[in-house]
C-alpha cells in the first residue's frame, strides 16, 4: 500500500509531517497533538482507526465541501472522537455543532478533544428513526467499527436512541443547515423510515458516507429519501455530499 507520509510533509510541513504520521500510524499510546491549523490539541489513540479518521478529516480534507452558505446549525452524527466535529468548527467558527456518538470510549476521547470549543454540544447516543434501546456490536475491534441493532439478547449492553425530530424540539430549532453522517450502516433505517420527510424538508445539505457493504440497501434508502427533495448531488473521497437547491 503506497504510503500516505507525503501527504503529511505537504500538509504541515517535513518534521511536524514527519511527527503527526509516526505518533498516530505507529506508536501504541495515546498521544496529545498539536496540529497546525487548529487552536487547541486533539487526542489520538496510536495504532486505531483513529489514524484514519485523522487523515481522512485533516490530511485529505474529506470535509473540506463548498456549501455556497455559512451553517448555523451542524448536526455531526456518528462523531466518534470528535475530528470532524473539530473541523466544523474551525470551517464555520459561528456554528453551533451537536456531535453524537454512541460508543462509551469515543466518546470520552471526544468530550476530552470538543471540551475547549464552546459551541460544540456533545451527546452520547445512537441516531435511529425511533425512541428505543440498540445493542452494539464491532466484529472488526477498531474504534470507528461499532455498529447497533436492535437485536437485543438478555445479557445485551445497550444504547440510548436519538431521533431527529425530537432533537430539533428539544434544542427549539426550526431545522438543519448542515447534516453530516457516518453512522456504520443506520443510515438505512434512518432513511428509509417513513417519517424521514418531517425532518429532510428542514435540511439544507447533508454529507453521507454509504455502508452497503455490511448492511445492503444503504444507497437505495437514501436515495429513495431525497428524490424529488431537490437536492444537488456530488462527492469527495468516500462522502456524498447533497446540497439543497434554492426554491425561487
Amino acid at each position: 500500500m503506497k504510503s500516505r507520509l507525503p501527504l503529511y510533509v505537504e500538509k504541515f510541513g517535513l518534521f511536524k509531517g514527519l511527527e503527526l504520521y509516526g505518533k498516530s500510524k505507529y506508536s501504541r499510546q495515546e498521544h496529545c497533538l498539536t496540529v497546525p491549523g487548529l487552536r487547541h490539541t486533539i487526542r489520538l489513540r496510536g495504532k486505531t482507526s483513529d489514524y484514519q479518521a485523522f487523515k481522512k478529516i485533516f490530511v485529505e480534507g474529506e470535509y473540506a465541501f463548498g456549501l455556497g452558505f455559512t451553517p448555523r446549525l451542524i448536526l455531526d452524527g456518528g462523531a466518534n472522537v470528535g475530528y470532524s466535529s473539530v473541523f466544523f468548527t474551525h470551517q464555520y467558527p459561528e456554528a453551533v455543532v451537536v456531535a453524537i456518538e454512541p460508543e462509551s470510549e469515543n466518546f470520552r476521547l471526544l468530550i476530552k478533544n470538543t471540551a475547549p470549543y464552546k459551541n460544540i454540544r456533545p451527546i452520547q447516543g445512537a441516531l435511529w428513526p425511533r425512541k428505543t434501546q440498540l445493542m452494539m456490536e464491532n466484529t472488526t475491534g477498531q474504534p470507528d467499527a461499532f455498529r447497533v441493532s436492535e437485536n437485543l439478547s438478555s445479557d445485551s449492553s445497550t444504547i440510548p436512541t436519538i431521533t431527529i425530530m425530537n432533537l430539533l424540539d428539544e434544542m427549539g430549532l426550526d431545522g438543519i443547515d448542515l447534516l453530516k453522517l457516518d453512522i456504520e450502516g443506520s443510515e438505512k433505517e434512518l432513511f428509509e423510515d417513513p417519517e424521514t420527510h418531517h425532518w429532510l424538508s428542514r435540511t439544507q445539505a447533508i454529507i453521507v458516507e454509504l455502508h452497503d457493504r455490511f448492511k445492503p440497501g444503504c444507497t437505495e434508502a437514501v436515495e429513495g429519501a431525497l428524490a424529488g427533495e431537490n437536492f444537488v448531488r456530488s462527492q469527495r473521497g468516500e462522502n456524498l455530499l447533497f446540497i439543497r437547491e434554492p426554491a425561487f
